[in-house]
């Protein structure tokens, strides 16, 4: 019933990086014999690095700007969720960011100027429609919400045979589409790939991203090559 892990990402793009480290930690209650209930918290540490040498000036430099060339903030940060899930169906709800402390990004040259994290709100649901013995469909929704910005919703279909080959793709309201696809390798071990491609006016700037997924499942007592549950 307890699950934990470590979450570390470090994310670059340009002058700016941030890298977070969470310890986690989840709950899983059996509601009945089909339908589990679980709780997530995880908490660590979120630290942002500008480098104000990476930035380009037309004329001068601001001086809003820390003068030093580097700003270097760690700060204590949070994320918790809910979900509910059975062998057909899934609903959850998360939040990121939830603590809001300073980010300052400038050194009283002409004023402080800081700014907060914004928290980021998730909720998802999907249903596993058994289309024969080989078979299955999973539709999902996620929508996304961060104020001021309005609801941005998702749609996801994964089409998945024999509990051994899945492909997957989504739809990303007014911002982009994904391509998935998956296979599990063993009751230890599975692999997945995804797509991300822009169709907003970012796919300037980008040519998409990939993302390669590895996955161990330790200590599967039942010997199952594929979940038993909608994850």
């Amino acid at each position: 019933h307890h699950g934990w892990g470590v979450q570390v990402i470090n994310d670059r793009t340009g002058p700016l990086n941030q890298f977070s480290a969470f310890g986690t930690y989840a709950y899983h209650l059996g509601l009945s014999e089909k339908t589990n209930l679980a709780a997530g918290i995880g908490a660590g540490i979120n630290n942002i690095t500008l480098n104000r040498d990476k930035l380009q000036f037309a004329t001068a430099i601001d001086p809003s700007v820390y003068s030093s060339g580097y700003i270097n903030r760690i700060r204590f940060d949070m994320n918790a969720g809910l979900y509910l899930y059975s062998a057909d169906y899934f609903v959850g709800l998360s939040a990121q960011q939830i603590i809001p402390s300073d980010i300052v990004f400038s050194a009283n040259v002409v004023k402080k100027l800081s700014t907060k994290p914004i928290p980021h709100f998730f909720a998802t649901a999907g249903y596993r429609f058994l289309v024969n013995d080989v078979v299955n469909i999973t539709p999902s929704l996620m929508i996304k919400y961060v104020n001021p910005l309005p609801v941005q919703p998702e749609l996801n279909v994964k089409v998945q045979y024999m509990d051994k080959l899945w492909v997957a793709a989504g739809y990303r309201h007014q911002d982009g589409v994904t391509a998935m696809a998956g296979m599990y390798i063993s009751n230890l071990f599975n692999i997945g790939y995804s797509y991300d491609y822009t169709t907003s006016n970012l796919h300037n700037f980008t040519k998409g991203t990939h993302e390669l997924i590895l996955g161990f499942t330790l200590g599967n007592r039942f010997g199952d090559s594929c979940p038993r549950n909608v994850w």
